[in-house]
């Protein structure tokens, strides 16, 4: 009896812990482990990015194994530490000048890892696939070496490397390029929101973080923006007011850490891994206060 007895608490005990895991986690020889967690940042150029790497700490020159960015030119996409200069900013149409001198969202993601941003994640993945200049119609092809035709191998490459169980998040940054051409709002709205829905068909369960532009100008993107995320399941989006500028449509040092800390604010609201304070309600728009 006495032995029964303690089969019995024991096994209470165990699937006492065994329910208390968070959401979405297994339980592996006694821990507790979760899917990993993959960003992809893409866009133009800004999801590249023109932030100087000479401002960078030195902590930020170092390579960072806080983040494994998927290497894009060793023609097997395998992920590797985060290197400014070295793996961050490569095959990014329009920015080849800027390989090895600058960096865009990254930087800040790997900081906010290193701070414990995301509790219960030492490590995040990367995947960037942007491309300077671009406007929204040129994502739309099925043509082979294409930009969507980049997205959907990189992304498959990370999906075979990774469980089946990861989280995605899209960071998202396009406009800009669409307004200088005077692409018609309604038309860049309605293009805009065919391809946030190839990426969801692509990444399952994605969320896609979305960028505004207040500190560049361009009021009726702002305000497409704004409207998309407010109609889109699973769609969020930040200002960049303050945010300061390397030239008049990028983001420089400062700035891209500026518009990551909103990015980041949200993904943590909507994955639930915010502890200092309790989750908000699901929002669809952050803008600064600053």
């Amino acid at each position: 009896m006495k032995m029964m007895r303690y089969m019995v608490v024991t096994l209470v005990i165990c699937s006492t812990c065994l329910a208390a895991a968070p959401p979405e986690t297994k339980q592996i020889q006694g821990q507790v482990t979760r899917p990993p967690l993959v960003f992809v940042i893409t866009g133009e150029s800004n999801s590249g990015g023109l932030g100087s790497n000479a401002q960078a700490t030195l902590a930020e020159q170092k390579a960072r194994p806080s983040v494994q960015i998927m290497n894009l030119t060793n023609g097997r996409f395998t992920f590797e530490p985060l290197h400014l200069g070295v793996n961050n900013l490569r095959a990014h149409v329009g920015l080849q000048k800027y390989y090895d001198t600058c960096h865009g969202f990254e930087n800040q993601l790997a900081n906010a890892v290193e701070t414990n941003a995301f509790p219960g994640y030492k490590q995040v993945y990367l995947i960037k696939t942007g491309h300077g200049g671009s406007r929204i119609a040129q994502w739309g092809g099925q043509a082979p070496g294409g930009y969507w035709d980049k997205f959907l191998k990189r992304t498959e490459a990370g999906k075979r490397q990774l469980p089946a169980n990861a989280r995605w998040v899209v960071w998202f940054s396009l406009g800009i390029n669409d307004s200088i051409a005077r692409t018609p709002v309604t038309a860049w709205k309605k293009k805009t929101l065919a391809h946030l829905k190839r990426i969801k068909a692509q990444l399952p369960n994605v969320v896609i973080v979305m960028t505004q532009f207040q500190s560049m100008g361009y009021p009726q993107i702002n305000a497409a923006i704004a409207a998309i995320a407010a109609e889109e399941k699973d769609v969020f989006v930040v200002d960049s007011k303050g945010a300061a500028l390397s030239d008049k449509n990028h983001w420089s040092y400062k700035g891209l850490k500026t518009v990551t800390k909103r990015m980041i604010k949200v993904t943590q609201d909507e994955l639930g891994l915010r502890t200092t304070e309790p989750r908000r309600k699901p929002i669809k728009e952050i803008q600064s206060t600053e």
